[in-house]
């Protein structure tokens, strides 16, 4: 299984994909680092088969950070998490990033994003498996037979990392209205917030 070194600005975000990853059973191959100093001696430290990098812990200069990355362990893959400009992307591609994967603003809709990129890093039938080592990690998947079609569309829109308001545009409603289902969402789920959320989703296949 791939080695995944988690790069975030905030302690917090750290602590949570650390939370997440051992809810799915990643606590061996997922490890957060939250500053770019970190990323570093995480590199010296052992093989890392991708850094899923939080845009804002990159800047001022994400095509740099790429290049320092590279240059310490020429074999990773880089991929960018957040909010970019384009050129700035297409810049960051071309010095050697596998690719920017799009992600909200706040620590919430970061979150989610890092762990929809995790889950879609490491083979879901290994992490099924490795969850299955620690069945009280997680609470059973329902099926998607107990959510509406709305609360699937909302719970889809969070897997894409896109923030309540954007959501809501998609939907046609109100952020108020996204926010009541997503609280009946994370009930039938047994959820406690969005990643959490998000990785039941994909680990019981309701959304791919």
């Amino acid at each position: 299984m791939k080695t995944v070194l988690v790069s975030v600005k905030s302690p917090e975000a750290a602590q949570r994909i650390a939370a997440c990853a051992a809810r799915l059973g990643l606590a061996q191959v997922v490890r957060a680092a939250a500053s770019t100093e970190e990323v570093m001696l995480g590199l010296r430290s052992r093989q890392v088969d991708v850094v899923l990098a939080d845009v804002s812990l990159t800047r001022p200069d994400p095509v740099q950070f790429t290049r320092a990355v590279l240059a310490k362990s020429p074999k990773t893959a880089v991929v960018l998490v957040g909010t970019m400009d384009p050129r700035c992307a297409a810049a960051s591609v071309a010095v050697g990033a596998r690719g920017v994967v799009r992600g909200g603003e706040t620590t919430e809709d970061l979150v989610v994003a890092l762990t929809q990129a995790i889950m879609l890093v490491c083979p879901r039938r290994r992490v099924v498996a490795g969850a299955a080592t620690n069945a009280s990690a997680l609470p059973r998947q329902r099926g998607p037979r107990g959510l509406t079609e709305r609360e699937l569309q909302v719970l889809r829109g969070m897997s894409e990392g896109k923030s309540n308001a954007e959501i809501g545009r998609d939907l046609f409603v109100s952020e108020d209205t996204v926010k009541t289902h997503a609280r009946r969402l994370f009930r039938k789920l047994g959820a406690r917030d969005r990643a959490h959320a998000v990785a039941e989703a994909f680990r019981g296949g309701i959304v791919q």
